[in-house]
């Protein structure tokens, strides 16, 4: 049988969230808005003629969300999900792989073609997570053989930019044999980790939604790779900015921008690797993670005003106790600062490398960029949100579909 590569999209969380901020504090006109956001959502999206009418969840909501809504009866796991204590954490949609499928092939949609279906002037959206799916189907190659050699130091995953990849690699081993390895930590926290798989072994043995296809194949290992967070933001843009038939091109550039695998003996790339390379065949935009290490004034005093919940907290002071009760809080905040603070080691190393440049601007000047901040600061979902709290929203439901 012919070799061949496929390229698509797994699973997607999508998160909707306000466009006006301001009614944050109001949980009642929260609760009001985010059943409107589904509604329209729904709308758009056609959730309604593809999987049926809306009804409870009957399944667990997203991990973090309480009140939770499926469409139609259905085998997989599809939901859309709020917090009514919680608007900031938006609204989360969250397609299993075999509910994107369904919905995909009933819509003839891609990824690109669902985002901009979605646009609407009642929510801003972005990614939280996507997986971008590699089948190498009919190749002579098995996950057992990557893995071994993998844990022989025979072979080496690196990026783009040549930069080993450091991350702990793990598998699933019946008698000693592998059918699933992992490349990075699916806990908490993670932006980006990768799993390889026996994909024609999974549809046989689960009588998956893939079974039929997967009889016509010799062999069918999958690479997936999952971007959260920060990254799947990006992704977002970069989709959005991708030409419908550039989509298969994006996919095995970023596969391919993470995870190259290498012979250590000949310095090549495996054939795998390199026929990957040759379909991303396009320029696209790097992501990019800034180093904690390298994060501005600028970038700290904005999360103090939009994300750290300060200003939250000192309402919250002026309404229970009174007025200009948040400059007590202040006043003690100051003290503990004043009295127990011990910079760490990144905030030495920042001022090392930073102090003498920064000594050359004005703090009066950024404080002023402070209001044109919050100004703007309309767009994004959970933005308030630690990263481990935002990955931890997209984590969701475990998919038990096949």
């Amino acid at each position: 049988m012919e070799k061949q590569i496929l390229l698509g999209v797994d699973e997607l969380t999508l998160v909707l969230s306000l466009v006006d901020k301001t009614i944050l504090e109001d949980l009642d006109e929260w609760q009001e808005k985010a059943e409107s956001m589904i509604s329209e959502f729904a709308g758009l999206a056609n959730l309604e003629t593809v999987f049926g009418s809306q009804r409870e969840l009957e399944d667990k909501c997203p991990q973090g969300y309480t009140v939770g809504y499926q469409y139609g009866d259905q085998p997989f796991y599809f939901a859309v999900a709020y917090h009514p204590l919680h608007p900031d954490m938006g609204v989360i949609i969250k397609f299993s792989a075999h509910s994107w499928s369904v919905y995909s092939r009933s819509n003839s949609m891609n990824i690109k073609r669902f985002l901009e279906s979605i646009k609407s002037d009642a929510y801003n959206f972005r990614l939280s997570r996507v997986d971008f799916a590699v089948d190498y189907q009919n190749w002579d190659f098995a996950v057992d053989d990557i893995y071994q050699n993998l844990k022989a130091h025979n072979l080496e995953i690196r990026d783009y930019n040549g930069r080993k990849n450091t991350s702990i690699i793990t598998a699933h081993e019946v008698n000693g044999v592998a059918d699933t390895f992992y490349v990075g930590s699916k806990k908490t926290g993670t932006r980006l980790f990768l799993r390889v798989y026996d994909k024609r072994t999974e549809q046989l043995e689960k009588r998956g939604f893939r079974m039929e296809e997967a009889l016509y194949t010799t062999s069918w290992v999958r690479f997936e790779a999952v971007f959260k967070g920060k990254y799947a933001h990006q992704l977002t843009d970069i989709i959005m900015q991708t030409e419908e038939e550039k989509l298969s091109h994006l996919i095995a550039d970023k596969v391919s921008e993470k995870f190259r695998f290498y012979d250590l003996q000949s310095e090549k790339l495996l054939d795998f690797s390199r026929a990957l390379l040759e379909k991303a065949n396009l320029d696209f935009e790097r992501l990019r993670l800034e180093s904690p290490r390298d994060n501005g004034l600028m970038s700290l005093l904005s999360h103090l005003v939009n994300g750290s919940g300060l200003f939250s907290a000192m309402y919250k002071c002026d309404e229970i106790w009174g007025e200009k009760t948040a400059v007590v809080l202040l006043d003690h905040l100051y003290k503990l600062y004043t009295e127990q603070y011990e910079p760490n080691d990144d905030v030495k190393h920042w001022l090392k490398k930073h102090k003498d440049s920064m000594k050359e601007q004005s703090l009066e000047d950024d404080l002023k960029m402070l209001k044109v901040l919050k100004a703007n600061y309309t767009k994004g979902a959970a933005d308030d949100f630690t990263e481990e709290n935002e990955v931890m929203n997209d984590a969701g439901q475990t998919s038990t579909d096949n």
